[in-house]
């Protein structure tokens, strides 16, 4: 991309000034208890029931909403969260707060019948940081969460304080159409919903989302290759993963119909905040010049940024989560500088009334 960082090797023990787990450590089952304890339910006033999780201090004067992709549960952000929220790393969980969710159609998040938009899953955000009293936040989103992210940032641009748009697309209209690897994914993915089995359903995943020389790499003192690790984990998950022909319908048609045109893209260039979008060159997901198109298009703006890692896969949140979480931190630092005053910036008691829904407090899954 013309005048974007790019960073090359692809090892997610690169160098980095941020410290972060191995990535056996990320996903040992402590550091999902250790991050994913205050887990909750809202009953939104549109009336879907959504379940969110935060991390950090309730006091932390920086917010921030991280949106996930297609059929991706709130726990999808562990390793990234993990890293931002790292002890080492200049006091981070003081300075953030971080709510991750299930958006609806996935997790333990209500899954209604009907056709999903992405502007629709941005209302709910909306809703969701309207219950949390964040008139304000920074916001993260990945893939099919980057749809919403952007849909999002133009519905309200005075409550984004930066956006970050990862291996995403604004849409199939004018961004990139799928190549091989793409169609070659989405070929698998077809097939899991033909012979579903858990084995067929995490290597697919592993094919689609992170590039075959990573999965080779070496952790845990050499004994565990990062397939073996990931394989583990998106096996334990499935285990408990709560999907339903309602939610993949919905995301599907969300995806597919998703389009935030070049003149709503200028719109959100226009807006006073920061902008970094994410590539990975070895996305079989996404191609990477959807983010080349929504790079030029945004690049109008006055803090616009593109990172594009040249050997990452979809799952650039896991395979970079170092430099991603780096990016982030300089992306909020910036974005923070242009904020206003806000309202009250505390959680609401877990029985809450009002317009900003009811709150249930939840323990985590598999917690007792």
């Amino acid at each position: 991309m013309e005048t974007a960082s790019s960073v090359g090797d692809g090892n997610e023990n690169a160098q980095t000034s941020i410290a972060m787990l191995d990535l056996h450590e990320v996903f040992h089952p402590k550091t999902l208890e250790a991050h994913f304890n205050d887990v909750r339910q809202v009953l939104l006033p549109n009336g879907l029931r959504i379940e969110y999780a935060l991390h950090g201090e309730d006091d932390a004067p920086e917010k921030v909403v991280m949106i996930m992709g297609m059929q991706g549960e709130k726990e999808a952000w562990l390793p990234l969260v993990s890293t931002l929220l790292h002890p080492s790393n200049s006091g981070a969980a003081s300075k953030y707060q971080l709510v991750t969710f299930d958006n609806r159609g996935v997790g333990n998040s209500d899954k209604p019948w009907g056709w999903y938009s992405t502007s629709q899953m941005a209302r709910d955000a909306l809703m969701l940081m309207d219950h949390l009293r964040w008139s304000k936040a920074h916001v993260v989103g990945a893939s099919m969460g980057g749809m919403i992210a952007q849909e999002l940032a133009y519905a309200a641009p005075e409550r984004v304080l930066s956006l970050a748009l990862m291996v995403t697309t604004p849409g199939f209209r004018q961004g990139a159409l799928p190549g091989m690897s793409q169609v070659t994914s989405y070929l698998s993915l077809a097939q899991n919903m033909v012979y579903p089995t858990h084995h067929r359903v995490a290597s697919t995943m592993l094919y689609a989302l992170f590039p075959d020389d990573f999965l080779q790499e070496r952790h845990a003192g050499g004994d565990l290759t990062a397939q073996a690790i990931l394989y583990k984990h998106h096996m334990e998950r499935l285990k408990t993963v709560k999907m339903s022909l309602a939610g993949v319908l919905g995301h599907y048609s969300a995806v597919l119909f998703h389009n935030v045109t070049r003149d709503r893209l200028k719109v959100i260039a226009d807006s006073d905040f920061p902008i970094v979008v994410i590539a990975a060159k070895k996305d079989r997901m996404l191609h990477p010049d959807n983010s080349k198109v929504l790079y030029k298009t945004l690049r109008g703006g006055k803090q616009t940024e593109a990172i594009v890692f040249e050997n990452a896969g979809h799952d650039v949140h896991v395979q970079q989560r170092g430099e991603v979480a780096e990016a982030l931190d300089k992306l909020f630092m910036l974005g923070s500088q242009t904020k206003q005053p806000r309202l009250a910036a505390h959680v609401p008691p877990s029985n809450g009334h009002g317009h900003r829904g009811k709150a249930k407090k939840k323990k985590r899954r598999g917690s007792k």
